[in-house]
């Protein structure tokens, strides 16, 4: 099992591992992921230990450390091992760091190209993305992040949710990225409401057909700027009236990979937040990509970041 990296190598794919099911599976996904892109996959597991000796257990800090990085290789093992049969000849790194979970993932995340976890039982690392600080690594992350609750690999056009611009510009990017990578077709998707901002503190109900007809006129709009930059993946526009959440996991039955934002008006840009996000990121019926404005463009063969 090799440890480690470093040097001017181009920026991996890292999924953090915490021995769950969950986290094989994320494994999984990021090899797939990592050997379209044609970079290495980094498997990290984190630990925090308490630096104190337990003299009613008759055992010492140094001999707790121990047992926790012992179980940390198991796990990357484990995982190591699923994600060589999904992408036979990867390149794959792995190491046990010491450090509170979801600071390492963030520190890690500046030297990453995609950032990948698993979703269901999460284990100490998810929790740390999806509870506290307001997730970390959406927030303060130098790449994007993927939640995948599932690894299998599925068929389907990229779905990104559009809730303003030009927040929601670097999500569209990405998606673009990935319909390119997957041979696949991008599928934009706003969500409004009748209930509309007049001033602050103001709000009145719209005309249906006229707010509808706005909103996709300037979906097409914001969409096509990203579009012309990909001639050859066919995209769609897609303007529903409801909740973002809702309208994103019913769409997302078709899709292979759902992308949202951090950044924007209300709508999309909330679900990173409380059990919004959690709702998407757990349920969700295909990976979800969460990328923060000024992260999705990376190009994971530079040298910045390594």
């Amino acid at each position: 099992m090799a440890e480690g990296f470093g040097g001017s190598r181009p920026s991996p794919v890292t999924a953090g591992i915490d021995g769950s099911g969950a986290a094989v599976e994320a494994a999984r996904w990021a090899a797939a992921e990592a050997r379209r892109r044609g970079v290495p996959l980094r498997l990290v597991y984190a630990y925090e230990s308490s630096g104190r000796d337990y003299p009613t257990l008759e055992v010492t800090a140094t001999e707790v450390r121990e047992v926790m990085r012992e179980t940390g290789i198991r796990h990357l093992d484990t995982a190591e091992s699923a994600a060589a049969r999904i992408a036979p000849g990867l390149e794959i790194t792995t190491e046990v760091i010491e450090g509170e979970p979801r600071a390492v993932l963030v520190e890690e995340s500046h030297r990453a190209t995609l950032v990948v976890l698993g979703s269901r039982e999460l284990g100490s690392m998810g929790r740390a993305l999806l509870r506290s600080s307001e997730v970390a690594l959406a927030a303060d992350g130098g790449c994007p992040l993927v939640i995948v609750r599932d690894g299998d690999a599925r068929t389907g056009p990229i779905l990104v949710g559009v809730d303003g611009w030009p927040d929601s510009a670097d999500a569209v990017r990405f998606a673009f990225q990935e319909a390119s990578e997957l041979g696949s077709s991008v599928t934009a998707l706003r969500t409004w409401s009748e209930l509309r901002p007049v001033r602050p503190g103001v709000w009145r109900f719209g005309e249906s057909a006229v707010v509808h007809e706005a909103e996709r006129r300037a979906l097409v709009v914001e969409v096509s700027s990203v579009a012309r930059d990909y001639p050859d993946i066919p995209f769609g526009c897609l303007v529903v009236r409801g909740r973002p959440v809702k309208a994103l996991r019913e769409y997302g039955e078709r899709a292979s990979l759902i992308v949202v934002g951090t950044r924007g008006r209300s709508g999309v840009a909330g679900m990173l937040l409380g059990s919004v996000s959690q709702g998407l990121a757990g349920r969700a019926p295909c990976p979800v990509a969460i990328v923060r404005a000024d992260t999705g463009t990376r190009d994971p063969h530079s040298e910045k970041g390594n």
